[in-house]
């Protein structure tokens, strides 16, 4: 069976609702949003946008009316979604409107946003205290401010205007204030002492230096998505990168995930023209996308859960790309630039 069949196959089994949502016209059903927006992301993965129903885009823009958007810019009052979850919804508006199915002016409340919710005086993104030694979750907001923030401009631009929102520029600018200029990684925290506890605790479950690279990865696809290339210490990020290729295979954990994409887009954008390793990464990817291939061909089941799947076919899309590839191994698709399209993942 083909890699295609194989995720329609899995969404029919394990999210039939959301897959419902976006194939069936007049359908009813209201599942969670998160589901929603995975399966989207799967079926533009593996170029299947063919089976959204007419539909399907207004009834995505009245499901988000049922939630608070960070920065009060939607128009719900019921269940608030996070940074994350709000970046990874204009992805998908984003995805739509290329797609030729705006959905974004139903969404989108036109005035009233309140900034000052996701950035400070500075235009720097906000997050919580506590996660400001965890540099994979503090990546969620301070990559996924800057993200909303580009969607936001890239979907609607006078809405934007008229609510103040900083420029897309600005507000890379602060955020890339909070990167080492040594490491390539963030420093959001101020106690060395505390982030060494905070990573010898961390390193019982997993790994840091993943953490790490998951983490910066999240505010360079914003980055990416702007041009605003090379990244800060460039060098010392991809040399941390290519390391971490070379000791975890075939997969970044146990099995593939957005994990695995935050590192092959790192590789990929933050690799210099001219360097020596440039033939020994296309060989690691064509690897990558092999071993990625083999377990949605035979391990994609109940115990993978949904959230990972977009993660794991896009990391295969990022292999094509960096072996510029004009097709996806294992779809007969192009390869899709998802941080550029969507800005989120």
């Amino acid at each position: 069976m083909s890699l295609h069949h194989n995720v329609l196959s899995y969404l029919r089994r394990h999210a039939p609702e959301a897959l419902s949502f976006w194939t069936i016209t007049g359908v009813t059903v209201k599942p969670e949003l998160l589901a929603v927006c995975d399966t989207f992301y799967s079926l533009k993965l593996i170029g299947a946008l063919e089976r959204l129903a007419p539909d399907a885009g207004l009834r995505f823009a009245l499901l988000l009316g049922e939630y608070r958007l960070a920065g009060g810019i939607g128009l719900g009052q019921g269940a608030a979604l996070n940074v994350h979850k709000t970046a990874y919804a204009l992805g998908v508006l984003n995805f739509l409107a290329a797609h030729g199915r705006p959905a974004h002016q139903e969404a989108l409340r036109d005035e009233g946003w309140r900034n000052s919710e996701l950035l400070d005086y500075r235009h720097r993104p906000r997050w919580p205290w506590y996660f400001t030694h965890h540099a994979w979750r503090v990546g969620h907001w301070i990559g996924g401010i800057p993200a909303i923030v580009l969607s936001l401009w890239r979907l609607a631009p006078e809405q934007a205007l008229r609510n103040r929102l900083p420029s897309a520029e600005a507000v890379l600018d602060s955020s890339d204030a909070l990167i080492d200029r040594d490491t390539g990684l963030f420093r959001a925290y101020r106690i060395e002492a505390a982030q060494k506890a905070f990573r010898a605790l961390y390193r019982m479950r997993h790994d840091p230096e993943m953490a790490d690279l998951g983490g910066i990865a999240h505010l360079h696809w914003g980055n990416y998505a702007a041009g605003r290339l090379p990244y800060k210490a460039a060098p010392a990020l991809f040399d941390r990168t290519w390391a971490l290729l070379g000791r975890r295979r075939p997969f970044m954990e146990r099995v593939p995930y957005c994990l695995d994409f935050d590192v092959l887009h790192l590789a990929r954008t933050a690799i210099a023209e001219d360097d020596h390793r440039a033939a020994a990464l296309e060989s690691r990817v064509r690897d990558f996308a092999g071993d990625i291939n083999r377990f949605y061909h035979s391990e994609l089941g109940g115990g993978y859960a949904l959230h990972k799947l977009p993660g794991g076919l896009a990391a295969l899309h990022e292999c094509a790309l960096t072996r510029r590839a004009a097709t996806v191994p294992g779809l007969d698709i192009a390869p899709v630039d998802v941080a550029r399209e969507a800005c989120w993942i």
